[in-house]
């Protein structure tokens, strides 16, 4: 007999993925030398966990307001802060 997951199975698992996702996007990040060009962590993301567009921004700013990682427009690059190296241990 098949179980369907319930809504609330689904979302649990969905946001398990979602933080599986933002570790290996900053352990890339920080392999990369600790920063990387926007362009560079999206194809790494769509990629490795089918991340992309909507729901990769979603991970950037979510990370940027946890203070994972830093943003700088004028390069285009974000950098991983101490906290988002302590995150990823």
């Amino acid at each position: 007999m098949s179980e369907q997951m319930s809504e609330q199975e689904k979302e649990a698992k969905y946001k398990e993925f979602f933080e599986k996702a933002r570790k290996g996007v900053l352990k890339h990040l920080s392999a990369g030398g600790g920063s990387l060009p926007l362009d560079e962590l999206h194809d790494y993301s769509l990629k490795t966990y089918l991340i992309q567009h909507q729901k990769f921004s979603q991970l950037m700013e979510t990370s940027i307001e946890m203070n994972l990682i830093e943003h700088d427009a004028a390069t285009g690059t974000f950098t991983i802060t101490e906290q988002g190296k302590a995150f990823i241990k």
